[in-house]
């Protein structure tokens, strides 16, 4: 899956949405999320899709972290375990300007960023 080209609106309201599905990619998606945040002056609102409760305390811990880091970003947290990620996701689009997510590792990772990327609405970009 290729990274598509994106660009986010100069005088762009909406946060940059860290999409996080899995806590072994969490660094690489803040990380990416976060400096889009700062360049557009904008925030971060950082969403786990079906994560389990430590996976949600240790991103928790991540999140600290990456805020520490830039501290000029506003960051919000925010877990939907119960629904489904693609649907909690697609939704939370609506109102960024830029979803930043992992590259898929298996056929069910691959089948969820799809439908975002697809009904998202805003740019999608992979890391």
């Amino acid at each position: 899956m290729t990274s598509p080209v994106y660009t986010v609106e100069p005088g762009t309201t909406g946060a940059v949405l860290a999409g996080i599905l899995a806590i072994s990619s969490a660094e690489d998606v803040l990380r990416l999320a976060f400096d889009e945040a700062q360049d557009h002056g904008v925030a971060v609102r950082v969403m786990a899709a079906g994560l389990t409760d430590a996976d949600e305390d240790e991103l928790s811990g991540i999140v600290q972290r990456w805020s520490g880091k830039y501290p000029d970003v506003a960051v919000t947290l925010s877990s939907r375990c119960v629904l489904d990620p693609a649907i909690t996701l697609t939704a939370a689009t609506r109102t960024c300007c830029l979803a930043v997510l992992a590259h898929p590792t298996d056929a069910y990772a691959t089948a969820l960023v799809r439908a975002v990327a697809r009904r998202s609405g805003c740019p999608v970009r992979f890391v």
